[in-house]
């Protein structure tokens, strides 16, 4: 087993705004493995972008702690979207020489991500999104990273150029042993990529495990909701009726919307429990 590269513990987060407080991240703990491709999955506003962003050193955390196996590690993030993380005057040449300061090796990157010498003196507008998208992975390799943060990676891109995208960051990982956090919302993406699936809702994890597993075992409601969105032309799925209850949980931040809801639900976090080797649980009602 490859030894944990980093190792994350307690981590919280809370933004504050005219609305009142939005706690992004509520005591998150995990690790992430040498080598491994961790998927972390989840709605809109589940705080997985801004745990990607703690963990690159973008944004501070509030409490918890981040501590990376050597502490010379170097993080870099791939953003969702390709044309608002680069500077639009700049040429693709100079974009990826932001991270790498040196010309020859900037053209070594671009042939190493599938661009070449046409595509190094345009500007940002002049490419594709997946054009652009490879210009980002350029970039983050000129730091010679040995964790990348990916932040919906593929979701601003055509489906047609999604596969390519996914199969270059597979085969990157492999030349250059590269540890990946993935972040997504769409786990029919993060299942073809991911050793590992670790699902967030609202600041917390709901369940984290093998990704062969989660997929076909899901235990947590929340889990078997979001899989029982995802298109499958092989198999029928049961329709996962939430509710849409106008109560306040102290507990789990799902309860309001969970079908299998119980009183403790609503009155008590539940902690991360073992549901077999290596897969943990936050589910008061599926660990009876």
């Amino acid at each position: 087993m490859n030894k944990t590269l980093v190792e994350v513990s307690n981590l919280t987060k809370t933004f504050h705004s005219d609305q009142g407080e939005i706690k992004a991240l509520d005591g998150v703990s995990f690790s992430v493995s040498e080598g491994e491709t961790l998927g972390v999955v989840g709605e809109s506003g589940c705080g997985k972008t801004t745990l990607g962003r703690v963990l690159a050193g973008l944004v501070r955390r509030d409490e918890g702690t981040v501590v990376f196996a050597d502490k010379t590690r170097r993080k870099q993030i791939i953003f969702q979207d390709p044309y608002n993380s680069v500077d639009p005057y700049w040429t693709v040449e100079r974009i990826v020489m932001e991270t790498c300061n040196d010309r020859n090796e900037a053209i070594q990157l671009l042939n190493k991500v599938g661009l070449g010498i046409r595509e190094k003196d345009s500007y940002p507008h002049e490419l594709s999104g997946g054009q652009l998208q490879r210009v980002g992975i350029a970039r983050a390799l000129g730091a010679k990273p040995d964790f990348i943060v990916c932040d919906e990676p593929v979701s601003a891109l055509d489906v047609s150029y999604q596969s390519k995208i996914i199969s270059l960051l597979e085969e990157l990982q492999q030349q250059e042993h590269l540890t990946y956090l993935f972040i997504s919302h769409d786990l029919a993406v993060v299942r073809h990529i991911a050793d590992r699936i670790m699902i967030m809702y609202k600041g917390q994890i709901m369940e984290i495990g093998e990704t062969g597993e989660i997929i076909k075992n899901p235990v947590h409601p929340y889990t078997e909701f979001l899989l029982s969105a995802v298109p499958s032309p092989f198999e029928k799925k049961e329709n996962f009726d939430i509710r849409d209850d106008k109560v306040v949980s102290k507990g789990c931040p799902f309860a309001p919307r969970c079908p299998y809801r119980q009183e403790i639900c609503l009155q008590k976090r539940c902690e991360l429990k073992m549901h077999g080797d290596g897969h943990l649980v936050a589910c008061h009602v599926k660990e009876k």
